[in-house]
């Protein structure tokens, strides 16, 4: 069966459910936790920039403000890598 991001012909048990073979599927995961690490990088600034500037953190809360930054760290790292990875397989899929 045919990869459906590069067409090179593997066998069905080598690809996934959505037809792609490990190194299509292992660059697509890999450009998913790049943007994955800016958009949350981006959003913890952000965060960090409102807390500093709009909330102005008391010494007794600084360990749940950082709390809140990882957090936002994870949370928007997980959307975003999710959401390119899905936005790459939708564009292989339909360049067939």
């Amino acid at each position: 069966m045919p990869c459906r991001s590069c067409h090179e012909l593997y066998a069905a048990s080598e690809l996934d459910r959505y037809l792609f073979c490990p190194p299509c599927r292992q660059q697509i995961r890999r450009r998913g936790a790049s943007w994955g690490r800016i958009v949350g990088l981006a959003a913890s600034v952000g965060v960090a920039a409102y807390v500093v500037v709009a909330a102005q953190p008391s010494r007794p809360y600084l360990f749940l403000y950082a709390l809140a930054l990882a957090l936002t760290y994870v949370l928007a790292s997980r959307i975003a890598s999710s959401l390119v990875q899905g936005y790459y397989r939708a564009k292989a899929g339909s360049r067939q």
